[in-house]
This record gives structure tokens, sequence and C-alpha cells, in this order.
């Protein structure tokens, strides 16, 4: 990288925090955040420690959740209750030592970097990072990504090709547009890079920061917390859930009781705070208290659909008796997306009893616990410096709801980037934008939730079936045997092709499908989804949020097609 005195006039950003940007080891790898923390320091100022406790339980929570259900990512919630997660443990689904996350966490912490570094909310620098995490490992606790989710994947890549388009078009270099400064180039470049209809839980599992952040003017933190989901997951209800979630949040900072924060009335008590924006009905129906019920038995369900994903973690949490431990095992055992559910649960938790109140039993087996509390510390310092009169960069866009929504196959959304332009969802920043309604439709064949995965080996098999949206995340290669006792020789498995015994609802069921996890961009995954339903398609396509009969239809028709084309990762394996 080019010295500060030799970088492009609009590229001048520094921060004397050396720790929240890319750093190597001699050896030429990244220096991941436990080896960053020797160059942390604190914040040169008081802090209230009551505001501190709250943040840092947010975030150690949130990393807490993450590590627990990492463990046993995609287990079905059958499997969990003969086998429940009690602790901490070392190697599962993706080999990792015990404390350590995912890409909840890593996700996170980029943000939570990108607002301390920039004291300021600034959407191109948070793709920035999130693009460091992706290429080269940056805030991973092992020093690459991994269990990054297809919708994620496919939001950076075309961050990617539009920093290589600004490029050439600014005659800037490259190399350090990362870096980019000059506030008008930043309000020009589009960071909106997520495709029509994206509502994983993936916007929500790393929103923390902004509310942790901004509490003090919960307008705006309510705001960023909506763009924050939005820059990669561009569906209303992404952005509602995380308004909602990061509302919530901002409430258990400023002391509100739990009964309050869990009042069916919370939104209109708060409309104010929301800026009189209306949420989606889905998102406003579980902010009216769908979550209290009785758990899996009653519908909860801990997928990757936001919208399930955010009413699992409230009930989680509605449901702990002012326990953590209780909370934080209960979203864990719902099964499937079990780090992220257990993630979106411990920001609210943490930030609402605290981080005095966390089991400490496992609060010191986190890892980069020294990295959290010290970045805890400056969200707690820069934060509240913040003031609400400060240009945000990056074309925020304000979002104007239709009041009127339809039975949930359809949502409308108008943006305006300021009283004359107007844009589309997909984010148009420029001044002669035409007003442009666009619809969600839940029946788009690329319909997709934030939790896929994508290798990013370029060598890729079957590339007729890489454009393959499916409401589930493929991932690494990782071995699972029958009753999940995984035998590894060391703490953390190196990454490499097994085959994978695939989960099943169904206990009772006389054979098991198999498949080779390799490096397929979604046929793996599909398999691996398809051979947990089961015949009963269509009522799991619905539990995904899939309500459209002929979005529904569709994927039916994929799955047969994959069979055709695949049949030797449908073999059946009679016990």
């Amino acid at each position: 990288m080019a010295k500060q005195s030799e970088r492009h006039p609009s590229c001048q950003f520094r921060t004397d925090k050396s720790w929240l940007v890319l750093q190597y080891n001699s050896n030429g790898k990244i220096m991941i955040p436990h080896e960053l923390e020797k160059y942390m320091i604190d914040p040169p100022e008081n802090i209230d420690s009551t505001i501190l406790d709250r943040i840092h339980g947010s975030m150690i929570g949130m990393a807490l959740g993450d590590a627990l259900g990492a463990y046993v990512e995609f287990r079905s919630h059958q499997y969990l209750l003969k086998n429940p997660v009690t602790d901490l443990q070392a190697g599962g689904t993706w080999g990792l030592n015990k404390g350590e996350f995912t890409d909840d966490t890593s996700m996170a912490l980029c943000l939570a970097n990108s607002l301390v570094a920039r004291c300021n909310y600034v959407p191109y620098d948070q793709m920035v990072r999130y693009k460091w995490w992706y290429r080269k490992g940056y805030m991973s606790s092992i020093g690459y990504c991994f269990d990054m989710g297809s919708a994620t994947k496919q939001a950076l890549t075309k961050f990617e090709s539009r920093q290589k388009a600004f490029a050439e078009k600014h005659d800037i270099p490259l190399n350090q547009l990362d870096y980019l400064s000059d506030p008008t180039l930043l309000n020009k470049f589009d960071v909106y890079c997520s495709e029509e209809g994206v509502a994983g839980n993936g916007a929500l599992m790393r929103l923390a920061p902004v509310p942790l952040f901004f509490y003090r003017y919960p307008v705006k933190a309510i705001e960023f917390s909506g763009h924050s989901g939005r820059i990669t997951h561009g569906d209303q209800k992404a952005y509602d859930a995380c308004r909602y979630y990061g509302a919530l949040i901002v409430a258990a900072l400023r002391g509100e009781k739990k009964r309050q924060l869990l009042d069916n009335n919370f939104y209109s008590k708060h409309e104010r705070w929301f800026d009189n924006k209306p949420l989606h009905p889905d998102i406003l129906a579980i902010a009216k208290g769908s979550y209290k019920k009785d758990g899996y038995d009653e519908g909860i369900r801990g997928n990757g659909y936001i919208v399930n994903a955010l009413e699992a973690a409230l009930w989680a949490f509605w449901s702990d008796k002012e326990d953590f431990e209780k909370g934080v095992l209960a979203a864990v055992n719902l099964g499937d997306d079990t780090d992220t559910t257990a993630a979106i649960y411990g920001q609210l938790a943490g930030a609402y009893y605290g981080y005095k109140n966390l089991p400490k039993h496992w609060v010191e087996q986190v890892y980069a616990k020294t990295f959290i509390s010290s970045l805890s510390k400056w969200i707690a310092y820069e934060g509240p410096k913040w003031s609400s009169e400060e240009p945000t960069t990056s074309a925020i866009p304000s979002v104007i709801v239709e009041s009127s929504f339809d039975d949930g196959n359809q949502s409308s959304v108008e943006q305006t980037t300021s009283s004359s332009a107007q844009s589309s969802v997909e984010q148009t920043t420029s001044s002669s934008a035409q007003s442009q309604v666009r619809r969600n439709r839940k029946d788009e064949p690329n319909w997709s939730t934030e939790k896929l995965n994508a290798e990013s080996d370029s060598s890729l098999k079957f590339k007729q079936l890489d454009n393959i949206n499916v409401d589930c995340r493929p991932r690494r290669s990782f071995l699972l045997d029958l009753d999940f006792s995984m035998k590894i020789n060391s703490p953390r498995r190196s990454v490499s092709s097994h085959t994978l015994i695939s989960p099943r609802d169904d206990p009772t069921s006389s054979s098991e499908q198999l498949y080779n996890h390799e490096t397929y961009k979604s046929c793996q995954d599909v398999c691996r989804w398809i051979q947990s339903f089961g015949k009963e398609y269509t009522k799991k396509l619905a539990e995904y949020g899939i309500q459209s009969s002929a979005h529904r239809q569709f994927i039916m028709n994929r799955i047969e097609q994959l069979k055709k084309e695949c049949p030797v990762h449908f073999a059946v394996k009679k016990k």
C-alpha cells in the first residue's frame, strides 16, 4: 500500500488505531484478532460504566452465542432433543477450537471497527472491511473466511466490480480505493449491492455495533440499523427486522425493563424512534408478540429466513427466565442455523443483562475476548461523541414504505436520496434517477436468503448449476458421522474433501442419503437441503419462508433436475 503522502488525494483516510486496519505477521499471514490485542490501547477518558457493561455484554453475548451454536450448525431439532448442547465444545461442524466464532461475529467486528475508525456511519468503509474478511480473513477467528452466505458473497463480488469501474472512471489506483475519503466521491459510490428479495438472517447477525454506537440518537440508530443490513440484503423484511431489533438494543442500553422491551405495543410506543415509518407486516406481527408461544412445537424455527430468525431469538429472550445461559442454549437447541440464532439472541440479551451477568465460565473461553473488550470500550467512547449534525456518506436514502401491504407475496418500497431525487431498491444514486416502485416477489426463481455459502475456489464442478439460489447455504468440506461423534486429531480440522452424511429430520428413516461435499457452489447445498425434507417438500419450503406456490413448484422442478444431473450425489445407503 502506498504511503499516506503518496496516495491519491481522494484516498487519504487513515486512523491512529493501527489494529483497526489490515496488519500482517512477518510470515505474510494476516494478524487475527487475538494477535492484535497487544497493539490495542484503551480510550483516554473514563466511560460510563453502566453503558460500557451493556455494550460489552452485547458484543460478548453475540460471540458466545455464535461459538456455542457453531459446534452443531445444521443439526436438526430432533437430533438436539436427544443430544442437546449444554456447554462450549471444540470440533463439531467447523472443527473450531472451543470459543472460536464464525461469520456472524467476524462481520460484526468488521462493522464495529468501521464505526470506531471512521467515527461515523460510512457504509462504503463497512463494505471494504467485509471484503477484507472475504478475501483476506480480516477479523476471522482462524485466519480465513468461512461459513459465508452466498448473498453476502454476491453482494461483495458486486461491490468489487463497482470499485473497479469507479477507480477507472475517476482515475484512482484500485489498490488505494479502499481508503477513499473524499465525501463527494463517497456519496457517488453506490454501496447497495444486494439482489432483489434477499431476506436472510445475515443482515441481523452482525447488527449490534450500529445501535450500540448510536444509541444516544434513537432515530438515527434505527435508520442506520436498517441500512446496515440493506447493503447486502435488499428485501424490505430484512431492512425492517434490523430496524426493529436495533430499536430493542437501543432501548436496552437506555435502561428499559424487559417487560417494556417485550411489550406487544413496543413499536407504537416508540413510533417516533422509527421516524413514523411502518414496519413490514411480518415484522410487525413479531413486534406484537408472535414469538410468545411454546417454542419449536408451536412453530418457532431457527433457520436462515430473517423473519423466523428474529422470532426465534425473541422467543429465547422472552422464555429465558432472566438467565442468559438458559436463553442462549434454548436458541442453539432449536437446531438448523444454530450459531446465528444464538448470536442474534446474544446481542439483545447481552445488552439487557450486561457483561457482568454473563456466564463467567464461558466468557473466559471466548476467543479474542480482550480484543472484543477493548473494542467495546471504543464503541462506548466514540459513539457518544458523534453528533447527529455530522454528514453521513454513500448516499443513504430515506425509505418510504407504503402503509398497505398485500398478503405477504409482494411489498412495495420507494426510496428517495433527496427531496428531488428518487431511486429504486437497487439504489441508483444519480440525481436524475426517476422514482420507481420495485416489487419483491417471493416467486422469483432467484429468491434467496443470506445463509448460503459459496466456495472461493474457482475450479468448480457442475458449473451449469452455479446460479441456483436456495434458501439454505452450502459449506466448506467437513465430516459428520451418524451420531455426530466427530473424532479429530487436533482441535482445528484442516479443510479437505470428505463424504457428508446428511442429518435427518426423521430419525426412524430406514435409509441415509449421501453426497460428496467438495467445492460445488450450490449443488451440494441443495442435496443436503433436500435430504432433510423427506417427502414433505411443500411443507418444508413454506417453513423456510417460501409462501408462493409458484416458487415452491420452481424449486421442486429444480430438485428433480438435480437428481437426474447428479445421481451419484443422491445415492441411497441402506443401514
